[in-house]
Protein backbone atom coordinates (compact mmCIF):
# COMPACT_ATOMS: atom_id res chain seq x y z
CA UNK A 1 0.00 0.00 0.00
CA UNK A 2 2.81 2.41 0.94
CA UNK A 3 4.64 1.60 -2.30
CA UNK A 4 1.53 2.25 -4.39
CA UNK A 5 0.85 5.54 -2.58
CA UNK A 6 4.45 6.64 -3.06
CA UNK A 7 4.39 5.77 -6.79
CA UNK A 8 1.06 7.56 -7.37
CA UNK A 9 2.24 10.62 -5.42
CA UNK A 10 5.55 10.81 -7.30
CA UNK A 11 3.78 10.34 -10.63
CA UNK A 12 1.29 13.11 -9.88
CA UNK A 13 4.09 15.38 -8.63
CA UNK A 14 6.12 14.76 -11.79
CA UNK A 15 3.17 15.69 -13.99
CA UNK A 16 2.52 18.82 -11.92
CA UNK A 17 6.18 19.83 -12.29
CA UNK A 18 6.15 19.07 -16.02
CA UNK A 19 3.05 21.18 -16.62
CA UNK A 20 4.13 24.16 -14.51
CA UNK A 21 7.92 24.17 -14.96
CA UNK A 22 9.40 21.85 -17.60
CA UNK A 23 6.79 22.51 -20.28
CA UNK A 24 6.93 26.34 -20.04
CA UNK A 25 10.74 26.17 -20.17
CA UNK A 26 10.59 23.98 -23.29
CA UNK A 27 8.14 26.38 -24.91
CA UNK A 28 10.36 29.33 -24.06
CA UNK A 29 13.35 27.59 -25.61
CA UNK A 30 11.32 26.76 -28.73
CA UNK A 31 10.10 30.35 -29.01
CA UNK A 32 13.71 31.59 -29.04
CA UNK A 33 14.30 29.86 -32.36
CA UNK A 34 14.51 32.13 -35.35
CA UNK A 35 10.95 32.98 -36.35
CA UNK A 36 9.99 32.20 -39.95
CA UNK A 37 10.25 35.26 -42.17
CA UNK A 38 7.10 37.31 -42.40
CA UNK A 39 5.29 36.82 -45.70
CA UNK A 40 5.68 39.83 -48.00
CA UNK A 41 2.63 42.05 -48.38
CA UNK A 42 0.35 41.18 -51.27
CA UNK A 43 -0.18 43.68 -54.07
CA UNK A 44 -3.61 45.30 -54.09
CA UNK A 45 -4.93 43.16 -56.95
CA UNK A 46 -3.87 39.92 -55.20
CA UNK A 47 -5.62 40.64 -51.90
CA UNK A 48 -8.39 38.08 -51.29
CA UNK A 49 -12.01 38.98 -50.67
CA UNK A 50 -12.69 38.75 -46.93
CA UNK A 51 -15.88 38.14 -44.99
CA UNK A 52 -15.44 39.39 -41.43
CA UNK A 53 -17.93 37.67 -39.13
CA UNK A 54 -18.82 38.99 -35.66
CA UNK A 55 -21.24 36.90 -33.61
CA UNK A 56 -22.74 39.20 -30.99
CA UNK A 57 -24.78 38.65 -27.85
CA UNK A 58 -25.67 41.80 -25.87
CA UNK A 59 -22.71 43.90 -27.02
CA UNK A 60 -24.40 47.32 -26.81
CA UNK A 61 -21.55 48.73 -24.72
CA UNK A 62 -18.86 48.15 -27.38
CA UNK A 63 -20.51 47.54 -30.76
CA UNK A 64 -20.29 51.18 -31.93
CA UNK A 65 -16.60 51.40 -31.05
CA UNK A 66 -15.96 48.11 -32.87
CA UNK A 67 -17.66 49.28 -36.06
CA UNK A 68 -15.62 52.50 -36.03
CA UNK A 69 -12.52 50.35 -35.55
CA UNK A 70 -13.42 48.22 -38.59
CA UNK A 71 -14.06 51.33 -40.65
CA UNK A 72 -10.46 52.39 -39.96
CA UNK A 73 -8.93 49.15 -41.28
CA UNK A 74 -6.49 49.50 -44.16
CA UNK A 75 -8.16 47.11 -46.60
CA UNK A 76 -9.92 47.76 -49.92
CA UNK A 77 -13.59 48.43 -49.16
CA UNK A 78 -14.65 46.50 -52.25
CA UNK A 79 -12.97 43.36 -50.91
CA UNK A 80 -14.34 43.44 -47.35
CA UNK A 81 -17.80 42.52 -46.15
CA UNK A 82 -18.73 42.60 -42.46
CA UNK A 83 -21.46 40.36 -41.07
CA UNK A 84 -22.77 41.35 -37.63
CA UNK A 85 -24.72 38.31 -36.47
CA UNK A 86 -26.77 39.31 -33.43
CA UNK A 87 -27.75 36.12 -31.64
CA UNK A 88 -31.04 36.90 -29.92
CA UNK A 89 -29.74 40.10 -28.28
CA UNK A 90 -31.95 41.46 -25.50
CA UNK A 91 -30.26 44.86 -25.29
CA UNK A 92 -29.66 47.75 -27.73
CA UNK A 93 -26.90 46.07 -29.77
CA UNK A 94 -28.79 46.32 -33.07
CA UNK A 95 -29.95 49.92 -32.52
CA UNK A 96 -26.49 51.12 -31.52
CA UNK A 97 -24.92 49.35 -34.49
CA UNK A 98 -27.41 51.05 -36.82
CA UNK A 99 -26.62 54.45 -35.29
CA UNK A 100 -22.86 53.92 -35.59
CA UNK A 101 -23.14 52.91 -39.25
CA UNK A 102 -24.92 56.21 -39.96
CA UNK A 103 -21.86 58.15 -38.77
CA UNK A 104 -19.59 59.66 -41.47
CA UNK A 105 -16.59 57.67 -40.19
CA UNK A 106 -18.33 54.41 -41.16
CA UNK A 107 -19.35 55.58 -44.64
CA UNK A 108 -18.51 52.97 -47.25
CA UNK A 109 -18.10 50.09 -44.81
CA UNK A 110 -20.23 47.21 -46.11
CA UNK A 111 -22.03 45.73 -43.12
CA UNK A 112 -24.78 43.15 -43.20
CA UNK A 113 -26.75 43.00 -39.95
CA UNK A 114 -28.44 39.73 -39.10
CA UNK A 115 -30.82 39.88 -36.16
CA UNK A 116 -31.17 36.18 -35.33
CA UNK A 117 -33.90 35.00 -32.97
CA UNK A 118 -34.16 33.16 -30.68
CA UNK A 119 -30.71 32.88 -29.11
CA UNK A 120 -29.21 29.71 -30.59
CA UNK A 121 -25.57 29.70 -29.47
CA UNK A 122 -22.36 30.99 -31.02
CA UNK A 123 -21.38 27.81 -32.85
CA UNK A 124 -24.83 27.43 -34.42
CA UNK A 125 -24.53 31.06 -35.59
CA UNK A 126 -21.08 30.39 -37.06
CA UNK A 127 -22.18 27.21 -38.82
CA UNK A 128 -25.21 28.92 -40.38
CA UNK A 129 -23.41 32.14 -41.29
CA UNK A 130 -20.25 30.64 -42.79
CA UNK A 131 -22.34 28.27 -44.92
CA UNK A 132 -23.73 31.34 -46.75
CA UNK A 133 -20.36 32.95 -47.52
CA UNK A 134 -18.56 32.97 -50.86
CA UNK A 135 -15.46 34.98 -49.94
CA UNK A 136 -12.13 33.18 -50.09
CA UNK A 137 -11.06 34.13 -46.56
CA UNK A 138 -13.18 34.37 -43.40
CA UNK A 139 -12.17 36.41 -40.36
CA UNK A 140 -13.72 35.81 -36.94
CA UNK A 141 -13.41 38.54 -34.32
CA UNK A 142 -14.95 39.43 -30.97
CA UNK A 143 -16.98 42.62 -30.80
CA UNK A 144 -14.95 43.81 -27.80
CA UNK A 145 -11.58 43.28 -29.56
CA UNK A 146 -10.01 46.25 -31.36
CA UNK A 147 -7.89 45.44 -34.44
CA UNK A 148 -4.77 47.23 -35.67
CA UNK A 149 -5.25 49.03 -38.99
CA UNK A 150 -3.05 46.55 -40.87
CA UNK A 151 -4.56 43.37 -39.35
CA UNK A 152 -6.34 42.19 -42.50
CA UNK A 153 -3.42 42.93 -44.84
CA UNK A 154 -1.00 41.04 -42.58
CA UNK A 155 -3.39 38.09 -42.28
CA UNK A 156 -4.09 38.04 -46.02
CA UNK A 157 -0.37 37.80 -46.82
CA UNK A 158 -0.20 34.38 -45.13
CA UNK A 159 -2.74 32.93 -47.54
CA UNK A 160 -0.28 33.22 -50.41
CA UNK A 161 0.80 29.80 -49.09
CA UNK A 162 -1.80 27.40 -50.58
CA UNK A 163 -1.21 24.92 -47.75
CA UNK A 164 -2.15 27.40 -45.05
CA UNK A 165 -5.55 26.88 -43.46
CA UNK A 166 -5.60 29.56 -40.76
CA UNK A 167 -3.63 32.34 -39.10
CA UNK A 168 -4.18 34.03 -35.76
CA UNK A 169 -3.02 37.22 -34.10
CA UNK A 170 -1.78 37.87 -30.60
CA UNK A 171 -3.94 39.20 -27.76
CA UNK A 172 -3.34 42.18 -25.47
CA UNK A 173 -5.43 43.54 -22.58
CA UNK A 174 -6.00 47.29 -22.50
CA UNK A 175 -6.80 47.17 -18.79
CA UNK A 176 -6.03 43.89 -16.98
CA UNK A 177 -8.26 43.25 -14.01
CA UNK A 178 -5.24 42.29 -11.87
CA UNK A 179 -1.48 41.69 -11.94
CA UNK A 180 -2.26 37.99 -12.04
CA UNK A 181 -4.42 38.37 -15.12
CA UNK A 182 -1.74 40.46 -16.87
CA UNK A 183 0.88 37.80 -16.10
CA UNK A 184 -1.47 35.05 -17.24
CA UNK A 185 -2.03 36.61 -20.68
CA UNK A 186 1.67 37.38 -21.08
CA UNK A 187 2.27 33.69 -20.38
CA UNK A 188 -0.44 32.65 -22.86
CA UNK A 189 1.19 34.73 -25.61
CA UNK A 190 4.52 33.07 -24.86
CA UNK A 191 2.81 29.66 -24.98
CA UNK A 192 1.37 30.43 -28.44
CA UNK A 193 4.81 31.45 -29.73
CA UNK A 194 6.34 28.24 -28.39
CA UNK A 195 3.55 26.04 -29.75
CA UNK A 196 3.88 27.64 -33.17
CA UNK A 197 7.62 26.96 -33.13
CA UNK A 198 6.98 23.29 -32.27
CA UNK A 199 4.47 22.73 -35.06
CA UNK A 200 1.33 24.83 -34.80
CA UNK A 201 -0.46 27.04 -32.28
CA UNK A 202 -2.99 24.99 -30.32
CA UNK A 203 -6.10 26.93 -31.22
CA UNK A 204 -6.33 30.65 -31.85
CA UNK A 205 -7.12 33.69 -29.73
CA UNK A 206 -10.83 34.08 -30.45
CA UNK A 207 -10.44 37.86 -30.53
CA UNK A 208 -9.12 37.63 -34.10
CA UNK A 209 -8.21 34.86 -36.49
CA UNK A 210 -8.63 34.18 -40.20
CA UNK A 211 -9.09 30.99 -42.18
CA UNK A 212 -9.52 29.77 -45.71
CA UNK A 213 -13.24 29.19 -46.25
CA UNK A 214 -12.77 25.78 -47.89
CA UNK A 215 -10.79 24.62 -44.83
CA UNK A 216 -13.90 25.09 -42.66
CA UNK A 217 -16.03 22.19 -41.44
CA UNK A 218 -19.13 22.74 -39.25
CA UNK A 219 -18.84 21.95 -35.56
CA UNK A 220 -21.38 20.27 -33.28
CA UNK A 221 -23.65 23.03 -31.96
CA UNK A 222 -22.68 22.32 -28.34
CA UNK A 223 -18.96 22.99 -28.96
CA UNK A 224 -17.61 25.25 -26.21
CA UNK A 225 -14.18 26.42 -27.38
CA UNK A 226 -14.77 26.97 -31.09
CA UNK A 227 -11.53 28.94 -31.40
CA UNK A 228 -9.70 25.72 -30.50
CA UNK A 229 -11.82 23.07 -32.18
CA UNK A 230 -12.16 24.82 -35.55
CA UNK A 231 -8.43 25.39 -36.22
CA UNK A 232 -7.35 22.06 -34.72
CA UNK A 233 -9.90 20.27 -36.92
CA UNK A 234 -8.19 22.00 -39.85
CA UNK A 235 -4.80 20.77 -38.62
CA UNK A 236 -6.12 17.19 -38.40
CA UNK A 237 -7.29 17.51 -42.03
CA UNK A 238 -3.79 18.49 -43.14
CA UNK A 239 -3.92 22.29 -43.18
CA UNK A 240 -1.04 24.38 -41.81
CA UNK A 241 -1.67 26.94 -39.05
CA UNK A 242 0.28 30.15 -38.39
CA UNK A 243 0.61 32.60 -35.51
CA UNK A 244 1.52 36.21 -36.33
CA UNK A 245 2.71 38.23 -33.34
CA UNK A 246 2.69 41.41 -35.47
CA UNK A 247 -1.12 41.39 -35.42
CA UNK A 248 -1.72 42.82 -31.95
CA UNK A 249 -5.40 42.70 -31.06
CA UNK A 250 -6.44 44.69 -28.01
CA UNK A 251 -9.25 43.72 -25.64
CA UNK A 252 -11.34 46.77 -24.74
CA UNK A 253 -13.50 45.10 -22.10
CA UNK A 254 -12.17 45.09 -18.55
CA UNK A 255 -12.81 41.96 -16.53
CA UNK A 256 -13.48 41.64 -12.82
CA UNK A 257 -12.72 38.59 -10.65
CA UNK A 258 -16.24 37.15 -10.94
CA UNK A 259 -16.29 37.59 -14.72
CA UNK A 260 -12.81 36.08 -15.05
CA UNK A 261 -13.82 33.08 -12.90
CA UNK A 262 -16.86 32.41 -15.11
CA UNK A 263 -14.74 32.68 -18.24
CA UNK A 264 -12.14 30.28 -16.88
CA UNK A 265 -14.77 27.75 -15.79
CA UNK A 266 -16.19 27.88 -19.32
CA UNK A 267 -12.73 27.44 -20.87
CA UNK A 268 -12.05 24.51 -18.53
CA UNK A 269 -15.29 22.83 -19.58
CA UNK A 270 -14.18 23.35 -23.17
CA UNK A 271 -10.79 21.80 -22.43
CA UNK A 272 -12.51 18.69 -21.09
CA UNK A 273 -14.68 18.54 -24.19
CA UNK A 274 -11.64 18.92 -26.45
CA UNK A 275 -9.85 16.07 -24.75
CA UNK A 276 -12.86 13.79 -25.23
CA UNK A 277 -13.57 14.84 -28.83
CA UNK A 278 -10.11 15.32 -30.31
CA UNK A 279 -7.99 12.40 -29.04
CA UNK A 280 -6.36 12.00 -32.51
CA UNK A 281 -4.33 15.12 -31.63
CA UNK A 282 -2.43 12.95 -29.15
CA UNK A 283 -1.18 10.58 -31.87
CA UNK A 284 2.66 10.66 -32.14
CA UNK A 285 2.45 11.31 -35.90
CA UNK A 286 1.45 14.88 -35.02
CA UNK A 287 4.77 15.30 -33.20
CA UNK A 288 4.96 18.83 -31.74
CA UNK A 289 1.19 19.27 -31.82
CA UNK A 290 0.71 15.99 -29.91
CA UNK A 291 3.32 16.97 -27.32
CA UNK A 292 1.74 20.39 -26.86
CA UNK A 293 -1.78 18.98 -26.58
CA UNK A 294 -0.71 16.41 -23.99
CA UNK A 295 1.52 18.77 -21.96
CA UNK A 296 -0.78 21.77 -22.10
CA UNK A 297 -4.46 21.12 -22.72
CA UNK A 298 -4.75 17.51 -21.49
CA UNK A 299 -2.79 18.07 -18.29
CA UNK A 300 -4.70 21.28 -17.63
CA UNK A 301 -7.91 19.25 -17.47
CA UNK A 302 -6.35 16.79 -15.03
CA UNK A 303 -4.35 19.33 -13.02
CA UNK A 304 -6.83 20.02 -10.16
CA UNK A 305 -6.99 16.27 -9.45
CA UNK A 306 -3.23 15.81 -9.84
CA UNK A 307 -2.55 18.68 -7.42
CA UNK A 308 -4.83 17.15 -4.81
CA UNK A 309 -3.25 13.71 -5.21
CA UNK A 310 0.29 15.13 -5.04
CA UNK A 311 -0.37 17.26 -1.96
CA UNK A 312 -2.40 14.71 0.00
CA UNK A 313 -0.05 11.85 -0.89
CA UNK A 314 3.01 13.87 0.12
CA UNK A 315 1.41 14.80 3.44
CA UNK A 316 0.61 11.16 4.18
CA UNK A 317 4.14 9.98 3.33
CA UNK A 318 5.99 12.95 4.88
CA UNK A 319 6.55 11.42 8.39
CA UNK A 320 8.47 8.50 6.87
CA UNK A 321 10.45 10.23 4.11
CA UNK A 322 12.51 13.39 3.76
CA UNK A 323 11.72 13.50 0.02
CA UNK A 324 7.99 13.48 0.63
CA UNK A 325 8.36 15.95 3.51
CA UNK A 326 10.04 18.34 1.04
CA UNK A 327 7.24 17.82 -1.50
CA UNK A 328 4.64 18.40 1.22
CA UNK A 329 6.39 21.60 2.28
CA UNK A 330 6.56 22.95 -1.27
CA UNK A 331 2.91 22.11 -1.84
CA UNK A 332 1.78 23.68 1.42
CA UNK A 333 3.77 26.87 0.85
CA UNK A 334 2.37 27.17 -2.67
CA UNK A 335 -1.17 26.72 -1.37
CA UNK A 336 -0.65 29.30 1.41
CA UNK A 337 0.82 31.79 -1.09
CA UNK A 338 -2.14 31.29 -3.40
CA UNK A 339 -4.68 31.72 -0.61
CA UNK A 340 -2.86 34.85 0.58
CA UNK A 341 -2.89 36.27 -2.94
CA UNK A 342 -6.63 35.68 -3.20
CA UNK A 343 -7.33 37.13 0.26
CA UNK A 344 -5.25 40.27 -0.32
CA UNK A 345 -6.69 40.89 -3.79
CA UNK A 346 -5.42 44.14 -5.33
CA UNK A 347 -3.16 44.72 -2.29
CA UNK A 348 -1.18 41.51 -2.85
CA UNK A 349 2.51 41.78 -3.83
CA UNK A 350 3.11 40.54 -7.37
CA UNK A 351 4.41 37.02 -6.42
CA UNK A 352 1.36 36.44 -4.22
CA UNK A 353 -0.96 37.95 -6.85
CA UNK A 354 0.35 35.50 -9.45
CA UNK A 355 0.11 32.57 -7.01
CA UNK A 356 -3.45 33.58 -6.19
CA UNK A 357 -4.37 33.87 -9.87
CA UNK A 358 -2.92 30.41 -10.59
CA UNK A 359 -4.73 28.85 -7.62
CA UNK A 360 -8.03 30.52 -8.53
CA UNK A 361 -7.53 29.29 -12.09
CA UNK A 362 -7.11 25.68 -10.96
CA UNK A 363 -10.18 25.93 -8.74
CA UNK A 364 -12.20 27.38 -11.62
CA UNK A 365 -10.82 24.66 -13.89
CA UNK A 366 -11.88 21.90 -11.51
CA UNK A 367 -15.37 23.37 -11.25
CA UNK A 368 -15.62 23.80 -15.02
CA UNK A 369 -14.53 20.24 -15.77
CA UNK A 370 -16.89 18.85 -13.13
CA UNK A 371 -19.80 20.90 -14.54
CA UNK A 372 -19.09 19.67 -18.05
CA UNK A 373 -18.89 16.02 -17.00
CA UNK A 374 -22.13 16.50 -15.08
CA UNK A 375 -23.78 17.89 -18.22
CA UNK A 376 -24.35 21.40 -16.83
CA UNK A 377 -22.30 23.49 -19.32
CA UNK A 378 -24.14 22.76 -22.57
CA UNK A 379 -26.46 25.75 -22.96
CA UNK A 380 -26.30 28.50 -25.61
CA UNK A 381 -23.54 31.05 -25.18
CA UNK A 382 -23.74 34.26 -23.20
CA UNK A 383 -21.18 36.97 -22.61
CA UNK A 384 -18.66 36.26 -19.84
CA UNK A 385 -19.76 39.49 -18.17
CA UNK A 386 -23.21 38.02 -17.60
CA UNK A 387 -23.72 35.45 -14.85
CA UNK A 388 -24.88 32.07 -15.98
CA UNK A 389 -28.15 30.75 -14.65
CA UNK A 390 -28.17 27.40 -12.90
Amino acid sequence: MDTTLAAVTLGASALVAHHHIAWPLLLRAAARRAAPPSPPPLPEQALPRIALVMPAYNEAAVVAEKLRNLAALDYPRGKLRVILACDGCTDDTVARARAALAEPVCAGLEVERRDLRPNRGKVAVLNATIATLREEVVVLTDVSAMLPADALRRAAAHFADPALGAVGGTYMLDAPGSDGEAKYWAFQRAVKRGEAALGAPLGMHGAFWAFRRRAFAPLPADTINDDFCLPMGMALRGWKLAYDTRIEVREAERSDPAMEARRRRRIAAGNAQQLLRLPPLLHPRHRGIALAFASGKALRVLMPLLLLVALCGAQLRAPASGCFALLAGIGTLSLVAGLAGIALGARAPRPLAVAGYVLAGHVASGIGVARYLAGRDRRPWRRAAEPAVG
